[in-house]
């Protein structure tokens, strides 16, 4: 697992904004702020590229797409570490983006978002979260899986 190059997140970040999409934010703020939002694939690269110099620094993205419908949910988010609060960006068909920026950082670049099965399975126990049946998961999986070709090729 390595820091992935600015190349690659120019690269990524163009084909995110390509569709236009309705939500391009982090998925965890910083101590004690909302979550970053990002409107054009020049704010998210900028972002990536003042994260290689923090310890660790990974670049974690959730992208909603008109027509994947739903809905997300900004909640706050306990790091367990007594630090200020911290808020995360949540939705069943959100897609997620992360890129370690860092050469410390300890994951590997990936796109993800759950299945429409693996909503259900997990709806029961959520709270206040809008229901599973609002997205449109084809369009989801088209999405997730137009990314997740973009990165597979920039690696």
């Amino acid at each position: 697992m390595a820091a992935v190059s600015i190349t690659l997140v120019e690269t990524v970040a163009r084909a995110v904004f390509k569709r236009s999409p309705v939500l391009v934010t982090e998925l965890y703020s910083s101590p004690g702020s909302q979550p970053r939002r990002y409107d054009s694939a020049e704010a998210l690269c900028e972002h990536g590229r003042a994260l290689q110099w923090v310890s660790g620094g990974v670049l974690l993205v959730g992208v909603q797409y008109a027509d994947m419908g739903g809905a997300v949910r900004v909640r706050p988010f306990d790091a367990g570490r007594g630090e200020a609060a911290r808020l995360t960006v949540s939705g069943w068909g959100l897609i997620s983006i992360r890129l370690p920026m860092a050469v410390d950082a300890n994951f590997a670049a990936s796109v993800h978002a759950l299945t429409e099965r693996a909503a259900l399975a997990r709806e029961r126990g959520a709270l206040e979260v809008p229901p599973v049946c609002d997205w449109n998961w084809n369009a989801v999986e088209s999405h997730k899986r137009r990314l997740k070709d973009v990165l597979r090729k920039a690696l």
